[in-house]
């Protein structure tokens, strides 16, 4: 299968990862077959939107018949590259990094932190949710061969530093949570995750469903 992957929309990129983890979790259950009205119930995501997502990935079922959850995962899997465990380093460990490296992406068996990175003397030597911190200076005599990704959840003031840092040990993949966006090699790409603009989106589009429940109910008589 050949997909023009710059065809393919942010949204719809956004989604695969979702679709994927959902059909590995029924192929592992036995399902084989699952219609677009029962994905849409596990990923939450409406029916329409999930034909047209996948419509762009060649013939993957018939209407009414449904899509083969093994056709699914295999589709998914080779767009997002899934071939072996992907491992991943962490750089900063305190409050936000700690509770990625204790969940450390359960849900995914396809991703993994092995190992931690920090400069607070308190957290160096030390072990969380089973994975090693290292000082952060010692990142190229740590870093494993092969490794490509990262996650920096490290104050806006260090963070162009650190993905300096990352850049010139060969990571070229790097999630992070301080939301400024810094200059970076052209062959790193780079994600930033805002958590206070994420929730204020979520509060925005809360409010305006209330409205739109509000305006849709019945006017009480008096």
């Amino acid at each position: 299968m050949v997909v023009n992957k710059q065809a393919l929309s942010q949204a719809t990129i956004k989604r695969i990862p979702v679709y994927y983890r959902t059909v590995k979790a029924l192929q592992q259950s036995g399902v084989k077959r699952v219609r677009s009205d029962r994905l849409s119930k596990l990923v939450h995501i409406a029916p329409a939107t999930i034909r047209r997502d996948f419509s762009n990935f060649g013939d993957l079922g018939r209407s009414g018949y449904g899509y083969s959850v093994d056709l699914l995962a295999e589709v998914f899997g080779e767009l997002l590259e899934v071939h072996s465990e992907e491992q991943m380093l962490l750089v900063g460990c305190g409050n936000l990094g700690r509770a990625l490296l204790t969940n450390n992406f359960r849900r995914n068996p396809d991703l993994s932190i092995v190992m931690g990175f920090d400069t607070d003397p308190s957290l160096i030597g030390t072990t969380i949710a089973g994975i090693q911190i290292y000082n952060l200076a010692t990142l190229s005599e740590k870093i494993r061969p092969g490794m490509h990704t990262a996650i920096v959840c490290v104050p806006s003031s260090a963070q162009a530093a650190v993905i300096s840092q990352l850049e010139a040990n060969g990571i070229t993949a790097i999630l992070t949570f301080a939301p400024k966006p810094v200059p970076a090699q052209p062959e790193t790409t780079i994600r930033y995750i805002d958590l206070t603009s994420e929730l204020q989106a979520l509060l925005f589009v809360d409010h305006q469903n209330k409205l739109t429940q509000e305006q849709k109910a019945p006017l009480k008589q008096s």
